[in-house]
């Protein structure tokens, strides 16, 4: 079906004004993809005139049941076809997609759909149980859509999911939308306290749309994102727009692989099966994925992939490689959309420097990115200090809460968080995060460069440096670390890891008090809703111990 055939029988415009709205990123995507695959959880197939299809008839179902202008839904589901059609469908018919975290506990799932006022959950099956605790006790309880078969549950069901999208009539117009109008809301856990809402209009997510593929389409074969690349998430699509990597690859009309939950097994196969060439994750699933393909001899030649969350080490970077993976380094946060920054490169310097594709890298095009003094001036070239950006895509406040988005826009800049340092060359790179940065006698230590010299061992599988309080030098030091199977986790290893990093200070590429004061060998790390290294559980987990 022509583009023309589409807005002759849609009224996506008004009075023929064109809007940045998630309409035109679809209706571009299905001219674009027309009869290329999707393909879902399970090995379900269909093509772009099918999801066409399908978000319409959501659309009619959401507008059949009251779903109004900025009244917000609720989706809890894992990364499938049907998300998706929920990204779409949703922000069009002007109603905001919240995307709720199926990894909360309890009480923090309960607050964010208290605290965003969700008025209808569509949820899969799997997470009634989760939901019927989060309303045990709660008086309003939004009407919920359920995919899949809801048995003995008291919550408000008013249908299912496939049932409803077939009983509902074909031709379903969606309404004008503004730009202006808010798309989505989520909420981060990243900082202390209650989970935070950000927002994001319809501008704000196609003009990151526009700028991603911008970037990623003119890079390197190393790293782009073509027309002919098989896109696949790995980064749950409650987070942050899955990065914003489905409207990317909507938009181009790609083929797309949904891969339901995250096993390794299956992950793999996908790769191979479907020919994704193209993805994104945290470094706890890209080490997920090596474990698997190294453990079957596996290799995934030209499989680009774009890792970020949290910092990825040389020793990973190398071992990716090494199964032919095309690995670099994106950087975001759930305040900027998420994707401000990522490493350009080529193969040849790829393969030659690991180190440099583990920087947060370039700006995105819109975007600016500073170093700030702790005097509120922006630094030099090559003086660390506060990440700070600007973007026409970035959050403008944290929903209800001017408190902290003061704090977070103070300056008018938004504060990362994050300690950096810009390279000659023009690209960032992060030493820490301004809490977990080590101050040991009166000097700094990034944790992050202790833990990519340790990970250079061949024993580690995973570390992670805290600072540990110290009577003498304030803080020291402390590692925990993960071993690859096999090893043994003893005192001839500690002595081998303290070796290696009295290697670097002489080498002058640590400082003579850069030895942990602690080695520990646990079993696992603590991790985030999203997979990222909690160390402000492991700080908590250490003062526990030290008041026994």
């Amino acid at each position: 079906m022509a583009m023309t055939d589409f807005l002759a029988t849609q009224n996506y415009t008004e009075q023929h004004h064109c809007e940045l709205s998630l309409a035109s990123v679809f209706l571009s995507g299905i001219e674009a993809g027309g009869k290329q695959e999707i393909v879902t959880q399970g090995g379900l197939r269909m093509n772009y005139l099918d999801l066409h299809d399908r978000v319409h008839r959501l659309g009619k179902i959401l507008q059949d049941l009251g779903i109004q202008e900025q009244m917000r839904v609720a989706v809890l589901e894992r990364d499938t076809h049907r998300y998706l059609e929920a990204y779409f469908a949703v922000p069009m018919l002007g109603a905001t997609l919240m995307t709720a975290n199926i990894r909360l506990s309890v009480d923090q799932l309960r607050y964010t759909l208290e605290h965003s006022g969700t008025q209808l959950i569509i949820t899969a099956a799997e997470f009634l149980p989760l939901l019927e605790q989060v309303y045990a006790l709660q008086e309003r309880i939004p009407r919920i859509v359920v995919i899949g078969e809801a048995q003995g549950t008291n919550l408000p069901v008013v249908g299912e999911y496939e049932a409803l999208l077939t009983q509902a009539e074909r031709g379903f117009q969606f309404p004008y939308v503004s730009e202006d109008s808010v798309a989505t809301h989520f909420y981060t856990t990243g900082t202390t306290g209650q989970p935070k809402g950000v927002t994001y209009t319809h501008r704000q997510l196609v003009t990151h749309t526009l700028a991603v593929g911008m970037a990623l389409g003119t890079a390197d074969e190393y790293q782009a994102l073509r027309y002919n690349d098989v896109y696949m998430p790995l980064t749950p699509m409650f987070h942050v727009h899955a990065w914003g990597l489905p409207y990317v690859a909507t938009l181009l009309g790609l083929k797309q692989v949904y891969p339901g939950r995250y096993e390794a097994q299956q992950l793999v196969e996908l790769v191979r099966d479907e020919g994704v060439s193209f993805s994104h994750c945290v470094p706890t699933v890209l080490q997920m994925i090596l474990v698997e393909a190294e453990q079957r001899a596996l290799s995934l030649p030209g499989w680009k992939v774009m890792v970020g969350g949290s910092a990825m080490s040389p020793a990973l970077a190398k071992r990716a490689q090494a199964r032919g993976l095309h690995v670099f380094a994106g950087y975001g946060m759930s305040e900027t959309c998420p994707v401000i920054s990522f490493v350009r490169t080529t193969r040849a310097e790829a393969l030659a420097h690991p180190e440099r594709i583990c920087r947060v890298g370039h700006p995105m095009p819109l975007t600016q990115l500073g170093i700030e003094a702790p005097d509120g001036s922006m630094s030099e070239e090559g003086e660390q200090g506060e990440l700070v950006a600007r973007s026409v895509w970035l959050t403008p406040a944290y929903y209800r809460d001017p408190v902290m988005s003061v704090q977070l826009w103070r300056g008018g800049y938004l504060h990362t968080g994050d300690v950096a340092v810009k390279d000659a060359d023009g690209a960032f790179r992060i030493v820490d995060r301004t809490k977990d940065v080590i101050k040991s006698g009166g000097e700094w230590l990034s944790s992050l460069e202790l833990e990519a010299y340790l990970s250079e061992h061949a024993a580690v599988e995973e570390v992670a440096v805290i600072a540990i309080t110290n009577e003498k030098w304030g803080e020291r030091p402390c590692a925990f670390i993960t071993l690859k199977p096999a090893c043994q986790g003893d005192d001839a290893l500690i002595a081998e890891l303290q070796d290696l990093l009295r290697a670097r200070i002489r080498e002058g590429k640590l400082p003579p008090y850069a030895i942990p004061e602690q080695i520990c060998f646990v079993s696992d790390l603590p991790r985030t809703s999203v997979g990222k290294l909690n160390k402000k559980m492991l700080r908590e987990q250490l003062i526990r111990q030290e008041s026994v």
